[in-house]
């Protein structure tokens, strides 16, 4: 079987007429770019026998999927050029074609992903783009002859994440400081031994935190938090379907929260079936495997976490929590530079988030020094204990956020002076908030502090943006002996 090209000249005019296709012939094509090695290829690899696999020794099939996997890198690598050479030539635009449908078209076997990766990266290819020279060439090296270069090639799902990086935040970073971080992307990304397309993904939502402004990034996290949602909806036979939609902080959160309880339970009891529900594990025999899916299991745990949550009597705080692992350096989690923090899922949390659930969130923080090692291995103990909270409880009654009327089962207890800087956990140093006002705080910074109006303690707030930073002063500023916020001898009206 050869390649039989109808037209190739043509097909800067027609891409209905310009397809490639494949029968009995002489071979059109060889000895061309590009297209006589992917005929050749193509002509091998249908005549490979892939019936007979089974002929082959262990080694051979290792060996044979090593030898596909590069055959197919180096395919779309040369895909890159291809379609940036399109590009360039603009195929397809004299009949109305965009360059990724002209190229849907004439490549229809091509997966969508792929075509869509390819595209993006072809785009910086055919613009010559020099600040991403590294990408594009890494990506070309999946095709050298040399196998030391193809071993150290950079896939091209993986260029068209670091390019769509690249793009996203070029108008708002420091050119030397982007191509710096590109550089060592595509370094850590690149060869067999790189990260994977997934720990690339969290290593570039960390880049990009890492690289644009403060007040966008936290910007764009409050925008996230706001559309957070949970909608109810008809399932199939009888079910119901709830669509729930978070953002990184939340899904951290509810992924920590559920993947303990979500773990297979084998049935442990040798008593006969019970006849219980699945989602108990009952039913099967001692030592047998949970019968349940995947999927079965987080929505038991999640069940699980809504009935402790509900069923705790009245007037006992509901604040256990499940520890969140998170990976911060020290200059961020002191708000000494800017930066993110990186849950054991990959899910980048900000700064101000980081800093707002050390009050009361579950977070250990896996706290690094500037070479990237481990400085710090926190406890969960700096956490307000449930004697603590109670005492919030009776002496806040709710939100101490003014105007907040939510009662106290709906709040966090808040580090006046933050855990981060310093403050410590005790109930002279701690006030309620409700979710919403919480995120207020450390948005805006406020700060606030203990006083007594004839012996009763009260939370006061001062509004004014970056109020904290006085309090954190003068908290600073005190003796040590009396180096916390409570203030017993004041008296001063709200």
């Amino acid at each position: 079987m050869s390649v039989v090209v109808d037209s190739v000249l043509g097909m800067a005019t027609s891409p209905h007429t310009s397809r490639v296709t494949f029968g009995d012939g002489a071979g059109a094509g060889v000895g061309r770019p590009v297209l006589g090695g992917a005929g050749v290829a193509l002509e091998v690899l249908t005549e490979a026998e892939p019936g007979r696999v089974w002929a082959l020794r262990d080694e051979e099939v290792g060996a044979a999927l090593g030898v596909l996997g590069e055959v197919v890198a180096a395919a779309r690598a040369q895909l890159v050029v291809v379609l940036a050479e399109a590009r360039r030539r603009s195929l397809g635009s004299g009949d109305g074609w965009g360059p990724v449908d002209w190229a849907r078209a004439m490549a229809p076997s091509l997966p969508t992903r792929d075509l869509l990766e390819a595209a993006e990266v072809a785009i910086v290819l055919a613009s010559n783009d020099l600040r991403l020279d590294e990408v594009t060439a890494a990506v070309a090296d999946a095709s050298s002859p040399r196998a030391d270069e193809r071993a150290e090639a950079l896939g091209v799902g993986k260029a068209a994440q670091i390019c769509r990086f690249h793009r996203s935040v070029r108008g708002l970073a420091d050119p030397a400081v982007l191509a710096e971080v590109t550089t060592t992307l595509v370094d850590a990304a690149r060869g067999t031994g790189g990260l994977d397309e997934r720990q690339l993904g969290a290593a570039v939502r960390h880049a990009g935190e890492v690289m644009r402004p403060d007040r966008l990034v936290e910007r764009d996290a409050a925008v996230r938090r706001a559309h957070r949602s949970l909608v109810k909806g008809r399932g199939p036979v009888g079910m119901w379907r709830y669509t729930l939609v978070l953002d990184d902080e939340g899904a951290a959160i509810l992924d920590t929260a559920v993947d303990d309880l979500a773990k297979p339970r084998p049935h442990t009891d040798a008593s006969p079936d019970t006849g219980a529900g699945p989602g108990t594990g009952a039913g099967t025999r001692q030592g047998e495997r949970d019968p349940r899916t995947p999927a079965a299991r987080r929505a038991d745990a999640l069940l699980d976490l809504v009935a402790r949550a509900v069923g705790a009597p009245d007037g006992v705080p509901r604040q256990a929590k499940t520890a969140l692992v998170v990976t911060v350096p020290l200059q961020v989690l002191e708000g000494r530079c800017r930066g993110a923090g990186v849950s054991t899922a990959g899910d980048v949390l900000t700064a101000g988030t980081l800093r707002r659930l050390a009050c009361d969130a579950q977070v250990v923080p896996v706290v690094l020094g500037t070479a990237g090692q481990v400085l710090d291995q926190g406890t969960a103990r700096r956490l307000f204990d449930r004697a603590q909270v109670g005492h919030l409880w009776l002496r806040d009654g709710g939100c101490s956020f003014p105007g907040c009327s939510r009662p106290a089962a709906w709040t966090d207890a808040h580090h006046l002076v933050h855990w981060a800087d310093g403050g410590p956990t005790d109930t002279d140093n701690a006030a309620l908030l409700c979710r919403a006002h919480h995120s207020v705080v450390h948005t805006h910074r406020y700060g606030g502090r203990i006083r007594h109006d004839h012996g009763r303690p009260r939370v006061v707030w001062d509004l004014t943006p970056d109020s904290y930073d006085t309090t954190l002063t003068e908290w600073r500023d005190r003796p040590p002996r009396r180096a916390h916020l409570l203030d017993r001898h004041t008296h001063e009206p709200a």
